[in-house]
């Protein structure tokens, strides 16, 4: 009786669950219990999942640093970003800072941290500023400290590509380009990005993790899936319907 109605209600376009029950069930059991989740479960579990940010809270690891604030802001972080103090009005918890060019001093002033975190900045870096990057976020972490990142997965870009649905997805594409553009002008958007803030590189998971292995100031470093335990909707993937996510902890000297 009970199963008869949950395809009564999937059919209908329902489900009815707690959060408790998204939390303990696996995405298998949930796409297979409510079948109008199939291939959405991890994206479903992974709102609803503490993940890393759960994880750091119990540790008392709340000394946040987010690279690229964006606009967004988050209780325990520390923000750097290239706008004007007076632009962001954060006073005590945004600083402008270049990461490329930063010196040891200003990096000193800004203090320790138990994460940096980077959600789709390390793409607008070239690969040698990128390790600049990489070598300035290994000063600022306390030991054992994690850098978190996340960018464009080329991977997903290439399948939307192929797949013809890359003009369906990315209506910001059209701040530059006609809404008639063939579908590689759309794919060069995401390439190259707007002319005010250029992608410098593409990655997926195995480019993250060469640049911090690459470093050699990192280890366990490591692709976050959506159907990771660490995974959560936004804190480890803000665009998760198109980015790659890696984590890396700072080594013990």
């Amino acid at each position: 009786m009970k199963r008869g109605i949950i395809n009564l209600l999937d059919k209908l376009g329902f489900i009815v669950f707690t959060k408790k029950t998204i939390k303990s069930y696996k995405v298998a059991r949930l796409e297979s219990v409510h079948p109008m989740l199939d291939g959405k479960g991890s994206f479903l579990k992974a709102r609803e999942n503490g993940g890393l940010r759960q994880k750091l809270v119990a540790e008392r690891k709340t000394s946040w640093l987010e690279i690229g604030c964006g606009g967004t802001f988050d209780e325990n972080f520390t923000y750097v970003d290239l706008f004007p103090e007076t632009v962001v009005s954060q006073k005590g918890r945004y600083f402008r800072m270049d990461m490329v060019n930063a010196t040891d001093s200003a990096l000193e002033r800004l203090g320790k941290f138990d994460l940096i975190r980077m959600q789709h900045v390390f793409e607008h870096f070239t690969p040698e500023s990128g390790r600049v990057v990489l070598d300035n976020c290994a000063k600022l972490l306390n030991k054992g400290g994690y850098v978190l990142i996340s960018t464009p997965d080329l991977k997903k870009y290439i399948e939307f590509y192929l797949s013809g649905q890359i003009r369906e997805n990315y209506d910001w594409a059209l701040n530059r380009i006609p809404k008639d553009s063939p579908n590689s002008f759309y794919f060069s958007i995401f390439s190259h990005s707007l002319p005010f803030e250029k992608h410098e590189w593409c990655y997926d998971a195995e480019g993250l993790i060469y640049q911090l292995e690459q470093s050699g100031l990192f280890t366990n470093i490591r692709e976050i899936t959506l159907d990771n335990e660490l995974a959560n909707i936004p804190f480890t993937h803000n665009r998760p319907n198109e980015d790659v996510c890696v984590i890396a902890q700072l080594k013990s000297i």
